[in-house]
């Protein structure tokens, strides 16, 4: 399913507007980074993980050291119902240029395709994960999906077994138990009485041998 685009809300508007400097301007100030919650985490295609918005201009600035100029385009997304409230899918196409004054009509040295997924604070709005991925085809609920999973963790306490149920597995162990120590006695005696001669299992073999 393709998601369709949609408007900005009022709170939304800056958030592009930030993101746009980020990804364009050679030196992006303080203010664009303010978007940013101080625990934010940013994690790029390349499987790369930052943490901050320090961290996150650091490594914007050294993805485009190379691209002093670029330009951007941005579509907002209808936000799946999977996501948590006050999430951004946006939809973009980066262009990159390796010279400070492209001229007209030259095309860029690359173009990059790809999906950002913000999920903003409730209380503040700030974003406090970025994930990007690149290169997609469409922009599909599944997509952005994947990046709403980021925020599951598995806790180790998942597998341990509850102090009842631990209770009951052992009540059902003694249950199937329950007999067999009997059982095994039996057929000990049995082999015994087999092995001995003279015993009370012998003595009625040879009776009955005897009778036929």
């Amino acid at each position: 399913m393709l998601l369709p685009e949609r408007q900005p809300k009022e709170d939304e508007a800056s958030v592009l507007e930030a993101l746009h400097r980020i990804y364009t301007e050679a030196q992006p100030d303080e203010s664009a980074f303010a978007i940013f919650a101080n625990e934010v985490i940013l994690t790029l295609p390349t499987g790369d993980v930052v943490v901050g918005p320090h961290g996150i201009r650091t490594k914007f600035a050294e993805i485009f050291a190379a691209y002093p100029t670029r330009t951007l385009r941005q579509r907002l997304l209808v936000t799946p119902e999977s996501l948590p409230l006050r999430t951004i899918v946006l939809d973009q196409m980066l262009s990159l240029y390796d010279v400070d004054e492209p001229e007209a009509g030259q095309a860029p040295v690359k173009s990059i395709h790809s999906l950002l997924v913000l999920k903003r604070k409730p209380t503040d709005g700030k974003v406090s994960s970025l994930v990007e991925e690149e290169g997609h085809r469409k922009a599909t609920a599944p997509l952005a999906a994947r990046a709403a999973a980021a925020s599951n963790f598995y806790s180790p306490t998942d597998s341990q077994m509850s102090p009842v149920t631990s209770k009951l597995n052992l009540v059902k162990r003694k249950h199937h138990m329950k007999g067999k120590p009997a059982a095994l006695f039996a057929n000990h005696s049995s082999l015994r009485q087999a092995m001995v001669p003279g015993s009370p299992a012998q003595s009625q073999a040879s009776n009955a041998d005897m009778d036929f």
